[in-house]
């Protein structure tokens, strides 16, 4: 590496030894030694002072202020979290008792019609459930038309058919004299 040859951040020296001057725009906190790592943007600080605090500051100073917020921002966040475990051992509740009534509104509805089986009739909320019932509708409406329409080609009269005499078409004309005899006596 050439001695002439410079970074960004640093620059070697003869000796070996690292210049850490602050780069342009940066300069060191007040009281930090010089050519310390410890940077502060020279636009973040105010009056010519570190904004960073230490341990037992004067009231007022920035790190108690992010200590107040941060501790702001704590109970915040324990609040929130309470109200979510709240709201969630509601939501488990709740969906435990619409899955009680969901079984029940089934098993209500395979009591109420002898067309309902346990097989047929499936879901597991009341929207697929009324969805089912209204397929088996669907299905025993088809089977009801199908069947009347089968019934209807199939006519048989009620009662007794018209009486009428013996069929003499196959008699000889003597066995028909004869039998017109017999019917009169």
């Amino acid at each position: 590496m050439n001695e002439e040859t410079t970074t960004d951040t640093q620059q070697e020296r003869r000796d070996g030894s690292s210049d850490l001057s602050a780069p342009a725009g940066l300069s060191a906190p007040a009281g930090a030694p010089e050519g310390s790592p410890l940077q502060v943007p020279a636009a973040e600080r105010r009056d010519g002072s570190s904004d960073l605090s230490v341990p037992g500051a004067p009231e007022g100073s920035p790190l108690q202020a992010l200590e107040a917020a941060l501790a702001e921002k704590e109970a915040a966040l324990s609040e929130a979290q309470k109200n979510l475990d709240s709201r969630s051992r509601d939501y488990d509740q709740l969906k435990a008792t619409l899955d009680d009534a969901v079984k029940a509104y089934r098993k209500l509805a395979i009591s109420t019609s002898p067309l309902y089986s346990e097989d047929v009739i499936s879901g597991t909320s009341i929207q697929e459930i009324n969805s089912s019932i209204q397929k088996v509708n669907g299905l025993v409406k088809k089977m009801r038309t199908s069947l009347e329409s089968e019934l209807k080609s199939l006519i048989i009269p009620a009662g007794a058919p018209e009486r009428s005499g013996p069929d003499l078409s196959g008699l000889s004309p003597r066995d028909k004299i004869k039998q017109g005899i017999q019917e009169k006596k």
